[in-house]
Formats: C-alpha cells, sequence, structure tokens
C-alpha cells in the first residue's frame, strides 16, 4: 500500500481557507432563513446567529480593507454598530428609527410611538425580559400587533449604545435611573447627525 506525500493531499472543506467569505456568509445566511421557516419556535436564536454573522462580515470586510476611513464617532463602535448605521425617516407616517446595513437589505425602520412604548416596557421591568415577553408587552401597550422587526431595532440599538444589556435570550436596563431620558436624547441626537 503507498502512501501518498502530504503535500499532495486536498484540504477537506473544514480547513480549506474560504475562496469566497461573502458567498460563504450569504449561503449561512439562507440555510438559517429555511430553518426559519421550517421550524417558526426557533426565532430568537435563528435572528441572533444572524446578527451575529451580519457583524462577523463586517469584521472580516474590515480586516480586508485595513486602510478604509472609519466612522467618525466619539467612541470606538462595536461590530454590530460598524454593521448597521441608524437614522432618524420623516415621513407622512411620522418619525422611524431606520436601521440600514452595508449589505444594501431592505432597512428596518421602527416608528416614535413604538420606540417609545418599548423604552417604557423595558424601564418598568422588574426582571430581565425574553424578546417574545417584550414583543406581548408591547403588543398589549399599542392595542395591536407590533412586527416583531421594530422592536428589534430598538433593542440593537440601545444595545449598541449600552443601554441595555442582553444576556442569553433576556434583554434588561443598565440603569433604570437614566434609562427613559438616554433613549429620548439618543432618538434626538440620531435626529440632529441627519439634518
Amino acid at each position: 500500500m503507498s502512501l501518498l506525500p502530504f503535500h499532495n493531499v486536498s484540504p477537506d472543506v473544514t480547513t480549506r481557507p474560504l475562496e469566497n467569505e461573502s458567498l460563504a456568509f450569504s449561503q449561512l445566511r439562507t440555510s438559517l432563513i429555511k430553518v426559519l421557516r421550517n421550524s417558526p419556535e426557533s426565532r430568537e436564536p435563528i435572528c441572533d446567529a444572524l446578527e451575529l454573522i451580519e457583524a462577523l462580515q463586517q469584521q472580516a470586510e474590515t480586516k480586508r480593507h485595513p486602510d478604509a476611513e472609519p466612522p467618525a464617532t466619539s467612541r470606538r463602535a462595536s461590530p454590530a454598530e460598524r454593521a448597521q448605521e441608524y437614522f432618524v425617516q420623516r415621513t407622512h407616517e411620522g418619525e422611524f428609527l431606520t436601521e440600514r446595513r452595508p449589505s444594501g437589505s431592505q432597512p428596518f425602520r421602527c416608528p416614535k410611538d413604538s420606540y417609545d412604548a418599548a423604552a417604557e416596557i423595558l424601564a418598568r421591568a422588574e426582571q430581565p425580559l425574553h424578546f417574545d415577553e417584550l414583543l406581548e408587552r408591547l403588543n398589549k401597550a399599542m392595542g395591536d400587533r407590533q412586527a416583531d422587526y421594530r422592536l428589534r431595532v430598538c433593542l440593537r440599538f440601545w444595545v449598541g449604545h449600552k443601554l441595555v444589556e442582553r444576556f442569553r435570550t433576556r434583554y434588561r436596563v443598565v440603569d433604570a435611573g437614566t434609562f427613559l431620558a438616554r433613549a429620548k436624547s439618543l432618538w434626538e441626537e440620531v435626529v440632529a447627525q441627519h439634518v
């Protein structure tokens, strides 16, 4: 039995460097979306995975283009913050906190009244709340069913600015005494940045 020299052995898919990282990220996202469609009860962990993929892809882009101009901010942005941009969009339906991702996907928007209601709910919570509990309370406060992405936009925005912390699948405010005022001032800061 003859053995091939080591240098002639092709690496398998787990050890071979990715030839196209963007394609790999896209395929991973597509696979997770298929799982989500077939298993809706797994929504929260899959959404978490999709957010992590977005942040990892942004980190990979930053490593590939280290000389690119970073966004001007007063502090270093987290990978999740670099992966999306927030601005307040004014429409005939009112103001919306809008989250735009560099991937070019459709922006997610949360209306001001939903933003304010979500802030109130988090501020009043006596213990950390699971996303589904927060969404249920938001639906009740608003008097109708809210799209879950509205709440996710708020939570990612607040987590990125260190107003809310997430552990496992639960969320809580960092400082209940200042959270509502800080959430309001963050909205105003975003408005002022894009005037």
